[in-house]
């Protein structure tokens, strides 16, 4: 039987999150050797729920994320909670070098980093971000429903996604750069009503927008996506 050192595994997962945790439960049911890696910074850190998680819905994000940790080291699997620096081949091993220069050696290894959020650079959207400006409608649009809400435009997709968001709400309010969009769009915007485009890009400040164009929105919306 050949015998492994304690840094040796047969699957090391790199991220923690629930894909990196659902993979490390299956391996580690399979019997095999799992080491998963995190640095402890999930993508939805920020928001104080989670929504459309099946038997978690409305559940905190980090209250998901102990479970699962508890279930795979229920099944011997480890937690090591650390920053990978580099990665490399070692023969028929790779070598999983951590930011402390602590190295483990794996036979397989599994990338389960998700996403990260790139921000415009607008002052005061950091500070908000997953409280009262929203990246998902799907995950948030529920608990905002049936208010004023704001759309971040810009990009290629500004008017489709407008449009989704009037499936939560009947008064919608466009913040995009002007000329962001096409006449077309304008004309399919306007014609349904909620939708009111404006040629500005946004100002936030606490839990406002403050629209730094030529007219200020008295009641401006709570929540923006």
């Amino acid at each position: 039987m050949h015998c492994r050192s304690m840094s040796e595994y047969d699957v090391v997962v790199i991220g923690g999150g629930a894909a990196g945790l659902s993979a490390a439960l299956v391996l580690t049911r399979a019997r095999r050797r799992v080491l998963v890696v995190d640095s402890g910074a999930p993508r939805n850190a920020p928001a104080a729920h989670m929504h459309g998680f099946l038997s978690r819905d409305g559940a905190a994000p980090g209250e998901l994320l102990a479970i699962g940790r508890e279930e795979v080291k229920g099944y011997g699997g480890e937690i090591a909670d650390e920053v990978v620096a580099s990665l490399r081949r070692d023969g028929s091993r790779f070598r999983v070098q951590f930011a402390d220069d602590r190295p483990v050696w794996a036979r397989r290894l599994l990338i389960a980093t998700g996403l990260r959020d790139e921000l415009p650079e607008i002052p005061g959207l950091r500070q908000r971000w997953a409280r009262d400006v929203l990246h998902c409608p799907y995950c948030h649009g529920y608990e905002v429903r049936d208010r004023r809400l704001g759309v971040l435009g810009g990009g290629p997709m500004t008017a489709h996604y407008t449009q989704l968001i009037r499936q939560w709400a009947d008064d919608v309010v466009l913040l995009t750069p002007s000329g962001s969009l096409t006449e077309a769009q304008q004309e399919e915007l306007t014609a349904t009503n909620p939708c009111r485009p404006s040629p500005a890009l946004p100002y936030l400040h606490r839990a406002r927008v403050r629209l730094l164009t030529r007219r200020t929105f008295r009641a401006p919306p709570p929540s923006v996506f």
